[in-house]
């Protein structure tokens, strides 16, 4: 065996030379081997180089298999990311990534393995989630050096996903409202007993709440000296009570549709749900979305989902003329891109923008270009 600064060369049983070299955790780790012992060295100083420039790359890590590295990425996700989040994202995996790249080692998993599995996906909003997760984990994938760069470099991303969400209005929204129960029959022998879909929906419009935000309410987070509306936690879909899905928190001024809507409930004392269920003491989500679904369907609004409804309150308040600050506030919004989404120009009112320049032009413009 030689040695030198960069390491050792030592010759095999086989007549090659192997070289091992010192990472600078300390650990002795080996190069590979060769046919002659100057290949061997020369290789050694090409490493040094790199580890003296920052570029060493340690290729053992690329040997893991892409379920092995997932687990290790999901260790750390469940320290950062809500239930609802890991939810969805072990279900991303189970039927999604696993079945397509699980046996794949991280130094085969390449741009051309994610754009053919990508294109052989329907173009949905699934697809597009997909994704995103796996293009998060890629991220943590070259951080943590298990490959060099990220496969994820689709194109087009956006492409066939579909049309954009349809608008809806106040109209539309009072039209399905019509058609929510206020008593349903649990069984014959209790017969029919009041429920609060409607007041839940009246409510989760005036204050633009999520659905999972309007079932966690409780009685005394509604002040009825001033009409403010308490907001900080939220049911997920898996029952668990977490903070609100920004962790965001907020006392809001409700429209006065929810004002009347929570005075024809059952009065309430402290942490007693504002909204009770027809078998429980808490509303769940699910019966209220079912609810919706349902009544959306007999006003001929089958597209008409639940979560607009929170659009609609805040598409009104941009038109009001708020502030965007306002629209962020009200909506509980962490970047300004998501408060924007609110801000529609109609025909009507590009029409009044037009109009009113006019008038501040005191019409003096077609004059003057009639004139010359």
């Amino acid at each position: 065996m030689t040695r030198n600064k960069n390491g050792n060369v030592r010759r095999l049983k086989s007549g090659r030379f192997q070289a091992r070299y010192m990472l600078p955790t300390g650990q002795q780790v080996s190069a590979g081997t060769f046919d002659t012992k100057g290949q061997a060295e020369q290789r050694l100083d090409e490493i040094q180089v790199d580890i003296r420039r920052g570029e060493h790359w340690d290729g053992r890590k690329g040997k893991t298999r892409f379920r092995d590295f997932m687990v290790e990425y999901m260790a750390h996700r469940e320290l950062t990311a809500t239930q609802g989040e890991l939810a969805n994202n072990r279900s991303y995996l189970k039927v999604h990534l696993l079945p397509a790249f699980g046996n794949l080692r991280m130094e085969e998993f390449d741009e051309e393995a994610v754009d053919k599995w990508f294109a052989a996906q329907r173009p949905t909003e699934t697809r597009r989630n997909v994704y995103a997760f796996l293009r998060r984990a890629m991220k943590y994938a070259v951080k943590w050096k298990y490959v060099r760069r990220s496969p994820c470099q689709v194109l087009d991303l956006n492409k066939g996903v579909g049309e954009p969400r349809p608008s809806w209005s106040k109209e539309d929204f009072l039209r399905v409202l019509e058609h929510v129960p206020a008593e349903v029959v649990v069984n014959s022998a209790t017969g029919a007993k009041r429920v609060y879909y409607r007041e839940a929906l009246e409510v989760m419009f005036a204050a633009h709440l999520r659905l999972g935000e309007v079932v966690a309410l409780n009685a005394n987070d509604f002040n009825r000296k001033t009409g403010e509306l308490r907001i900080e936690r939220q049911v997920t879909n898996l029952g668990h009570t977490t903070e609100t899905k920004t962790g965001a928190r907020a006392e809001l001024y409700l429209f006065e549709i929810g004002v009347a809507a929570i005075n024809r409930l059952p009065l309430g004392i402290g942490a007693v749900p504002m909204f009770p269920g027809v078998v429980s003491p808490r509303m769940p989500r699910s019966s209220l979305q079912k609810a919706w679904r349902s009544a959306a369907t007999k006003a001929g609004l089958e597209n008409f989902h639940v979560h607009d409804i929170r659009h609609i309150g805040l598409t009104l308040v941009a038109a009001s003329g708020a502030p965007i600050k306002d629209v962020m506030a009200r909506g509980r919004h962490r970047s300004l891109q998501s408060a924007m989404r609110y801000q529609h120009t109609d025909a009507d009112r590009d029409r009044k923008v037009a109009d009113d320049v006019n008038r501040l032009m005191g019409g003096t413009w077609g004059a003057s270009a009639t004139s010359g």
